[in-house]
């Protein structure tokens, strides 16, 4: 086994810290994992303090971020405070390396079979080769990435979904966006509608078309009130969010060929029972010509809370 190091999963929201070592088969095992949410703490560096403790320092620090990685900067919308890599190197860790959070799910591996996740397609098997793996993860935004496997090699390909534009399905959906825009939008993108923000975005524009006052604000709200049944909109709003994945889903499931489909990200794990209780596999699939392509495409829910931590190991650890 190789020696401890520390793996940290850092989004818009919340962070995630680990103890890990890679075994002699590159199977990443989390010795000891600890949540924090970042808006209650001034910086990466005090999260680290905390939960380093006693402890001097440790051979390395291989972070995920939501955001770019250029070089020794990291460039994100969503992530409250600036993260400083020469910074972290200073604070004891021997080596300090970043990847995009979604290459570094892509890199979790371990975390993508049957027994560990969740099928959101009923009856659609998972192909034998890998082949084309698509990672979507609604979050504190839209994040994404692709996990190419050729012949024995794999390469994984970020992108950036939450900007592409938003592609109503429904008449309602289309009295969103033409909302949001009168509003003063000009460009409305995915992750403006189908992340945490987004689900609130999405219930807060149909109580303001209905003339109805909104009760919540938080997407955990919004999912507690639809659970209880005590607001309408609630419902709605989460099953315009259901349809509106669904769709993402199938489109980029055909610009990428993408033989099978993984989803992260804390909403949909909220929300698990309205995406096998509704009409996402009906919705995924709903591309004219395309359906059948699109019905032989398995779409696969992973709950691993240490995905993120995972990743980014498997990703520092295999990086050369």
């Amino acid at each position: 086994m190789s020696v401890p190091f520390v793996s940290a999963d850092i989004g818009g929201t919340n962070a995630r810290l680990a103890w890990v070592r890679a075994g002699g088969d590159g199977r990443i095992e989390v010795l000891e994992q600890r949540h924090y949410l970042c808006a209650q703490h001034p910086s990466l560096r005090a999260i680290l303090a905390d939960f380093m403790g006693d402890a001097a320092g440790a051979p390395a620090l291989a972070l995920a971020v939501a955001g770019i990685v250029d070089g020794d900067r990291i460039i994100s919308r969503n992530i409250p405070w600036p993260i400083d890599l020469p910074d972290l190197r200073a604070a004891g860790f021997a080596q300090v390396a970043a990847v995009n959070d979604f290459v570094a799910v892509a890199h979790a591996w371990q975390c993508m079979n049957e027994a560990d996740t969740v099928l959101l397609t009923p009856g659609v098997a998972t192909p034998r080769e890998p082949g084309t793996s698509l990672l979507l993860g609604p979050g504190t935004g839209l994040g994404g990435a692709l996990r190419v496997t050729r012949n024995g090699r794999t390469l994984v390909l970020p992108c950036e979904p939450q900007q592409v534009a938003l592609a109503p399905g429904t008449l309602r959906e289309l009295a969103v966006l033409a909302h949001w825009m009168r509003a003063g939008a000009t460009h409305v993108g995915v992750g403006h509608a189908v992340s945490g923000p987004g689900l609130a975005n999405l219930y807060l524009a149909l109580c303001e078309i209905d003339g109805a006052p909104p009760r919540w604000r938080s997407s955990d709200e919004i999912v507690a009130a639809a659970d209880a049944g005590s607001d309408a909109h609630a419902i709605e709003a989460i099953g315009m969010f259901c349809g509106l994945l669904a769709s993402v889903v199938g489109d980029l499931a055909m610009v990428t060929s993408a033989t099978c489909v993984f989803v992260a990200g804390g909403v949909p794990s909220k929300i698990r029972g309205w995406l096998l209780g509704g009409t996402f596999a009906q919705r995924m699939v709903d591309k004219d010509v395309m359906r059948p392509v699109l019905q032989r495409i398995p779409v696969r829910l992973i709950e691993d809370p240490a995905l993120g931590v995972i990743g980014a190991a498997s990703w520092f650890t295999h990086r050369n």
